[in-house]
């Protein structure tokens, strides 16, 4: 609270969730959009970019806003902020146990993004006592960011608490010689992912190494990464606990919110901590984010030696779970108002699809997949294939069991095939960038025709580029993807299966009209 009596909860809710991240989520003056493009309140769109990020539903909207009501009112009542702050986050944890079906011993901590939930899987690890082997995949996989976190450097010139800082100098607590990096890729040179066989050799060979030089492998597991890949397989982590055991940590980046609650006790019950997200997937406004940490994890933040230091920077007192003693004395008692809305929105949108019958969940799932699949010959891309066409995480757990809709393929790599309209030339990563923003962007006045202007006032939010395919020529293709997001398949649920391939049709010939347009005018 300022010293003028002034709160952040007397800033409008939109202003409010947009606060409490980093640089990413500041709103641009003249659009009212971050740079993902998103807004923080409700807009008119057609959607399919829940693989980066969205913009926050009308029903999450408006019950983030009813939850900014009852923190007013808390506060005014007598509560302090820092109370009325953990006494929300307290039940949010409840929430995600029920909707999960999570153990009472799984521990849950909060913090704005993945980003900087890297820093408390290091510190889990570093609480072991010996140097730590982050051992993790391309950064293009999970996001840019990543590759200064798993190193314990600041990521951005700005933390989620509001600090300025040095992009890409060490956090106090994560010392240089202290932590190392090893990166793993799991794709080749030219784009095509590994076999399951030829990653699960390079990591047991990789992690050895790591242990036999004195070291703490922190071992990274990607459930559904950018591009909806798996890797490795529980059968490959397994293998690698068959050989090592508990002289390895496990974290699974499950960022995307792409998983089951079966996969989830697949991965716990292996020991290993799980990173989510209550954007992507789950569809609310990015900038929020749990850990789940598993019990016998979570005993290393009761061991009465004081984790690092530098994690006052991302988290305040509230985000970490009860009994962490490690901790206590070294995070704040500040509040940030802005990642609990979000994460309530998140949350809203996650209960709300788990409620629903799964069977007509999977229905809409397997018709966007039918729609996908089935692109006609006007259409100004193609699937990328092999980009997530790995089998269901579901089959990877138990063959006997129906595959879980959380579990199915519900992304869709696209290469842009229109060439550059001067040169003739495919389109490089940069102008897919570009198309991409123009996709969201009001673009009527580019145009005369009527009906170019009907399409050019389209807003059509896709992911982002992605680097997965190469030309023959070695240069990246030029890709975006569309995904499916909670508050999607909840809008949809009640359609038929016919009506619903109609509908997925309907949007794919709208989207690609947009780029078609969008990539006429690229200069």
């Amino acid at each position: 609270m300022a010293d003028t009596g002034t709160s952040l909860l007397d800033l409008p809710t939109a202003v409010l969730m947009s606060a409490g991240g980093d640089d990413r989520i500041t709103l641009d003056e003249q659009s009212g959009l971050n740079s993902y493009g998103c807004a923080p309140e409700p807009i008119r769109a057609i959607s399919y970019s829940s693989s980066t990020a969205s913009s926050i539903s009308a029903a999450a909207y408006a019950h983030a806003h009813a939850v900014h009501h009852q923190l007013r009112l808390a506060v005014a009542g007598g509560e302090s902020e820092d109370a009325a702050y953990t006494r929300f986050l307290r039940n949010a944890r409840s929430r995600l146990r029920a909707v999960y079906g999570l153990t009472a011993d799984v521990d849950i901590g909060f913090g704005a993004s993945g980003t900087d939930l890297e820093y408390l899987a290091l510190a889990l690890a570093l609480q072991d006592g010996r140097p730590v082997a982050n051992i993790v995949v391309e950064v293009d996989e999970v996001g840019s960011g990543c590759l200064f976190s798993q190193a314990g450097q600041y990521f951005a010139p700005r933390t989620a608490l509001g600090l300025r800082v040095e992009k890409g100098a060490h956090l106090p607590g994560f010392d240089a010689e202290d932590i190392s990096v090893e990166t793993l890729k799991t794709r080749t040179e030219n784009g095509p992912v590994r076999s399951d066989d030829e990653y699960a050799k390079m990591l047991l060979d990789t992690v050895g190494a790591v242990i036999a030089a004195g070291g703490r492998p922190l071992v990274h597991i990607i459930h559904r990464s950018k591009t909806g890949i798996i890797t490795p397989s529980l059968s490959a982590i397994d293998g690698l606990l068959a050989v090592h055991g508990d002289a390895v940590d496990l974290v699974v980046d499950a960022c995307q919110g792409r998983i089951s609650s079966d996969s989830i006790a697949a991965y716990l019950a292996r020991g290993a901590s799980i990173f989510m997200t209550g954007s992507k997937f789950i569809g609310g406004p990015p900038f929020s984010a749990w850990m789940l940490v598993p019990g016998k994890l979570s005993t290393r933040m009761k061991s009465g030696r004081p984790a690092p230091e530098g994690l006052a920077h991302f988290f305040a007192r509230g985000d970490m779970p009860t009994g962490w003693t490690d901790v206590e004395n070294i995070l704040p008692s500040r509040t940030n108002f802005g990642l609990l809305l979000r994460l309530e929105a998140g949350l809203f949108e996650l209960e709300r699809l788990l409620a629903m019958p799964m069977e007509r969940v999977d229905a809409v799932i397997i018709a966007f997949g039918t729609a996908m699949n089935s692109l006609g010959p006007t259409i100004p891309f193609r699937l990328v294939e092999g980009a997530a066409d790995d089998p269901a995480a579901g089959d990877h757990i138990n063959r006997n069991q129906p595959i879980h809709p959380l579990d199915r393929k519900m992304l869709y790599v696209i290469e842009l095939t229109d060439p550059h309209p001067a040169t003739g030339r495919p389109l490089s990563v940069e102008q897919a960038r570009e198309v991409y923003r123009g996709l969201y962007t009001d673009m009527t006045d580019s145009f005369c025709d009527p009906r170019d202007k009907l399409t050019a006032s389209e807003i059509c939010h896709l992911g982002q580029p992605v680097k997965c395919l190469k030309h023959d020529d070695g240069e990246w293709a030029p890709t975006l993807r569309l995904s499916l997001s909670a508050p999607q398949i909840f809008e949809m649920i009640g359609l038929d299966a016919d009506r619903l391939v109609e509908r997925f049709t309907a949007d794919i010939e709208r989207i690609a009209a947009k780029i078609r347009l969008v990539t006429s005018r690229l200069d």
